[in-house]
This record gives C-alpha cells, sequence and structure tokens, in this order.
C-alpha cells in the first residue's frame, strides 16, 4: 500500500504541528484515480484540486489562508491552490517548486516521504510569511482524505 493508515496518521500529526508555526491552514487529499465521467471530460488534476479547494471549504477561513495540497496518484501529479490572503505574498512559482520536489520523491517511489517533505517545505514558506504570532483556531480538519 502506498499510502497506509499510520503514514497517513503521521502526515496528519505534522499537519497539526506545521500549522502551530503558521496562519496558514492546510488540507491534503489523495485521490487514486479519476472516475469515468471525469476522464471522459478530460478533467485535470487542477480541475479536480479547484474541486476538492471548494468542496472541503478551504476557501472560507477567516484569513484567507487556506491551503489544498493535491495529489492524483493514477498521474502522479501534484498540485497546490492557495486561498487568496497567501497568494497576494506568495508567488505561484513557491508552490510548483514544492509540486515538483513532492513529484521527484513520487519517481523514486517515496511516496509519503515526499508528502512529508513538501510539507517541510511549506511549513519553512508559511512560517516566514505568515508567523504565527498568537494561538489561533483551527478551521479545517488536519486529517488526510484518501479516495
Amino acid at each position: 500500500m502506498y499510502f497506509p493508515i499510520l503514514a497517513r496518521q503521521q502526515l496528519t500529526e505534522q499537519i497539526a504541528r506545521s500549522e502551530q508555526r503558521h496562519t496558514g491552514q492546510l488540507r491534503f487529499v489523495i485521490e487514486s484515480s479519476l472516475n469515468t465521467a471525469s476522464l471522459c471530460h478530460h478533467v485535470t488534476a487542477r480541475q479536480r484540486a479547484q474541486y476538492w479547494f471548494g468542496q472541503l471549504g478551504v476557501w472560507d477561513t477567516a484569513e484567507k489562508s487556506g491551503i489544498l495540497v493535491y495529489v492524483l496518484f493514477a498521474d502522479r501529479a501534484v498540485e497546490i491552490i492557495a486561498d487568496r490572503g497567501i497568494n497576494a505574498c506568495v508567488d505561484m512559482t513557491l508552490w510548483q517548486q514544492i509540486c515538483n520536489h513532492i513529484t521527484q520523491a513520487f519517481l523514486q517511489q517515496n511516496y509519503m516521504a515526499g508528502l512529508s517533505d513538501g510539507l517541510d517545505e511549506l511549513t519553512e514558506l508559511l512560517a516566514q510569511h505568515f508567523p504565527r504570532i498568537h494561538a489561533g483556531v483551527n478551521e479545517l480538519e488536519d486529517e488526510v482524505i484518501l479516495k
């Protein structure tokens, strides 16, 4: 199994620790593949990421600080969608660099390590631009979603 329960739980705990350092609100979604209807309509990984961004309410945080890390595992595709509060300060090329690092790990069959390392990169970037100054409310679930 590529994403075992224990590894997903560890990543969930890492997300919670990450959010203690910055004001971003992180969600991770891993889809093994797309359904036939999506394939017939040529839905891209980016479009699925946008779907989950809306479906999970990642866009609906008080500081507009939601971030979705989406993996379409069948294609080994990774997308990061950030809300406007964060995108106003962070260049989109930085998100792409993190996605590239994760997909490079996937090519080496280091799936959970790639996600964990990508989360570390996100954490450092967010701590730099959006440091947590006071205790905050965790607005979004930390649990990694596997579909």
